[in-house]
């Protein structure tokens, strides 16, 4: 008897660094099955049915499982701390593979653009359509067309988010996107994850990452470095995946203990939050004492 889901699914057909996107997708979808789940996504889960694709080859990455749904946890924490400073906002998901954020943290008001390249808007369009709030972008993050036809005025407060994406890029890129960003808008949050310098260019080493083609190209000890790139940008805050759910991470959880271990740690597993405005001004709300786990 054929299965008519089976019959149904979209085999994807992604690029080397795109077919990374299945990873975070595919834990979210296992953490929600969880009774104590750290994060919960049941698009993940359908999404997933949706899917010709074998998962099981992520199955063994322990640690890569949790840097996945405790970043989630910790973006959609500081999204939806920005959207409650401003309901009328924009959110820009950069490299937005089928992350369903806008369903998790939508205020009602938000205006919402996901980017990605044309492959993956291609599967999102099937599978997360865009809506009267949600814009599909297909595009590269670093062809800037995109961020000049964006109907969106230079004062509307921005917040531009970047999970699991700088890493498979080369800083040059980086820093440009940075540039193009500050001076495109008055006010600017960038929230990103980033590893430390000392994981670029292991991919072989790394669970998951290294069932697909991507290479680990950049990476940084803290965001605190990118204020070099620009006077008058803002560091908000810096969260470490190690310091969450302690009872998850096994050892890790005792060898953190460990100073050099621990620096480490959180050097690799980090979501980085910079305002880039020359103006001084702050947010109401939006201080140094929001970001709680700040390292």
């Amino acid at each position: 008897m054929v299965d008519a889901n089976a019959v149904n699914q979209i085999q994807p057909d992604l690029g080397d660094v795109q077919e990374t996107l299945l990873i975070p997708l595919y834990y979210r979808a296992c953490e929600t099955h969880r009774e104590d789940a750290i994060i919960r996504d049941e698009d993940a889960v359908r999404i997933i049915d949706g899917l010709d694709y074998d998962f099981s080859c992520f199955d063994e990455a322990k640690y890569v499982y949790l840097d996945c749904v405790i970043r989630s946890e910790i973006f959609d924490e500081r999204v939806e701390h920005f959207i409650c400073n401003n309901p009328n906002g924009v959110i820009l998901n950069l490299g937005a593979g089928l992350d369903a954020r806008f369903q998790r943290v939508d205020n009602g008001s938000i205006r919402w653009f996901d980017l990605d390249f044309p492959d993956v808007i291609g599967v999102r369009d099937h599978l997360l359509p865009a809506s009267d709030r949600v814009t599909h972008v297909a595009s590269s993050a670093f062809d800037f067309e995109w961020l000049n036809a964006l109907d969106v005025s230079r004062e509307t407060p921005v917040m531009v988010i970047a999970e699991g994406l700088f890493c498979y890029c080369e800083e040059s890129q980086v820093r440009e996107l940075f540039l193009q960003l500050s001076q495109r808008f008055q006010n600017a949050h960038v929230l990103f994850q980033s590893i430390s310098p000392r994981y670029v260019g292991r991919e072989s080493q790394v669970g998951a990452v290294n069932k697909t083609r991507a290479k680990l190209r950049w990476g940084v000890r803290s965001g605190r470095e990118l204020l070099a790139w620009k006077k008058g940008w803002e560091f908000v805050g810096e969260w470490a995946f190690i310091d969450r759910h302690r009872s998850r991470w096994g050892r890790l959880r005792w060898l953190s203990l460990l100073p050099w271990i621990g620096r480490d740690l959180r050097e690799v597993l980090k979501v980085t939050e910079i305002r880039l405005s020359n103006s001084g001004k702050r947010e109401v709300g939006d201080t140094q004492k929001n970001a709680q786990g700040v390292s």
